[in-house]
């Protein structure tokens, strides 16, 4: 499982950081399945 810590409050995370996050993770494991 891939999992990022994210500190929720009423005004973050923004969208920005949350696809960032997604695709970083998606890099990631990408990579650690070659």
């Amino acid at each position: 499982k891939w999992r990022a810590v994210l500190k929720i409050t009423s005004t973050t995370p923004s969208q920005l950081a949350i696809q960032e996050n997604a695709n970083t993770l998606a890099r990631y494991a990408s990579i650690c399945q070659q």
